[in-house]
């Protein structure tokens, strides 16, 4: 495809996420000449094209693959863009307001990988329909989502303790499976649910020991979330800490959903520019009487905690497993996380418009 044709926007697809296969790829081509379609399977060449994509200008980036494609995409564009604001900033006079924060392009998230955690916010759904639909000169609204920051990444969720801890088993127990075929069935729902069931329970149970946490806030604000979802606003200093003791799992998020609809976070957008941090107790048997309605966000109990938070830093008795964005990110004593000063404009495929006004839905 000759990409020194103008384009409108660019479509990345991560050539090892779960549904992303030659003929998938082959269709996407069918979407010249509006699209430039850029293929990786390395974070190298990935980093690559996301600086090719931007220093070309396109208004949007289409990204295909899982959360963990997101994670890199958003991570390597805040990354270039800075660096050349710094550059740019260099030639010239410094301005009163120092340097201004990169603007993303606005991103587009198709339904491609294990995990898609944006999915049913923003009406993904597998397949190219969305850029066989923007190619054709559909537009849709926009959603503006907050960041989450952390060594040098961003994202919008993370977790410790017992989630990331089924992510590892998961990763170990795919890896493991043969033949392939096997292992590529495990590559969803099911996958997990052998994982939790025949590795991380029975560790669970032979461990019993919880690590405590140490949670601070580093921001100016801390609000305690309560079961009916009101806010109460805790007095709360920077540096000063608003939650220690044992826990499971702790995370942080500035979107409801971790993969397959689990709505982990369910007030994560209830207040733009802070995350919501959830501090989970609950035991084993808790949490496999409670499935349905942990997994639809609606369950209520004093072993959930619930903050909302712009910055905060989590310290550990012991090591705990990270996971950030869905991929496993190995051990982690503490760790900081902040609010990003820079929003993404998402492209909600359920929202279709026309001349800038939206279609009325069915």
């Amino acid at each position: 495809m000759d990409r020194n044709t103008p384009k409108e926007f660019a479509v990345i697809l991560n050539r090892n996420a779960h549904r992303v296969s030659r003929s998938l790829v082959r269709s996407a081509r069918r979407a010249a000449p509006r699209i430039a379609l850029y293929t990786s399977r390395t974070k190298e060449e990935g980093y690559q094209i996301i600086k090719e994509v931007l220093d070309r200008g396109y208004r949007r980036i289409i990204c295909g693959g899982g959360d963990g494609t997101l994670v890199h995409i958003l991570s390597a564009a805040k990354q270039h863009l800075e660096q050349r604001n710094n550059r740019t900033h260099e030639k010239g006079q410094p301005g009163p307001e120092g340097l201004p924060q990169p603007a993303l392009p606005e991103l587009g998230v198709l339904k491609l990988g294990t995990g898609n955690s944006l999915a049913p916010i923003l009406g993904s759904k597998r397949g190219l329909q969305p850029v066989r639909q923007l190619a054709q000169g559909a537009e849709f609204q926009t959603q503006r989502i907050h960041l989450i920051e952390s060594e040098d990444r961003c994202f919008t969720f993370c977790g410790l303790g017992w989630d990331a801890q089924i992510l590892n088993d998961y990763v170990w127990l795919k890896e493991r499976c043969r033949p392939r075929l096997l292992a590529r069935m495990l590559q969803n729902l099911i996958g997990y649910f052998a994982a939790i069931l025949f590795r991380t329970i029975p560790k669970v149970l032979l461990t019993r020991k919880r690590a405590v946490a140490t949670v601070r806030s580093l921001g100016q604000e801390v609000y305690r979330i309560g079961s009916d979802g009101t806010l109460e606003a805790v007095a709360c200093a920077p540096g000063e800490v608003f939650y220690e003791g044992p826990i499971h799992a702790i995370g942080a998020a500035t979107t409801p959903y971790y993969g397959y609809g689990l709505k982990a976070f369910p007030d994560a957008m209830k207040m733009p520019g802070f995350m919501q941090v959830r501090v989970m107790k609950a035991g084993v048997t808790e949490l496999l009487t409670h499935v349905p309605s942990i997994w639809q966000g609606t369950y209520k109990s004093p072993n959930f905690l619930d903050f909302l938070v712009e910055k905060v830093h989590f310290t550990f008795s012991e090591t705990v497993p990270l996971q950030i964005g869905g991929d496993a990110e190995g051990y982690r004593r503490e760790l900081a996380l902040s609010v990003s000063e820079t929003s993404v404009d998402f492209l909600d495929f359920s929202s279709p418009t026309h001349n800038g006004r939206p279609l009325p839905t069915a």
